[in-house]
């Protein structure tokens, strides 16, 4: 869970401008929530051993403005 929080924490501190974000770590389910003007980021543990643990983040974009999807060709990066 401190990964999860010193992420969450290096997300809101590293914002380009003065904006507001929220950060809500909730130790019962394993998940921390950035809320941010533009997105929401959700961290979750979705799995857990006694060496490791795996964890999914979903962003999901806030009124959708900016957002391009890929279409049907996918991701190529630049120069290929």
């Amino acid at each position: 869970m401190r990964i999860l929080t010193g992420l969450a924490f290096l997300l809101a501190a590293t914002a380009a401008d003065a904006q507001t974000y929220t950060t809500i770590v909730n130790r019962e389910a394993k998940t921390v929530t950035t809320t941010g003007p533009n997105a929401t980021a959700v961290t979750s543990q979705v799995a857990r051993t006694s060496s490791s643990a795996t964890y999914t983040t979903t962003i999901t974009r806030n009124g959708g403005s900016g957002y391009q999807s890929m279409g049907a060709s996918g991701y190529h990066p630049m120069g290929h």
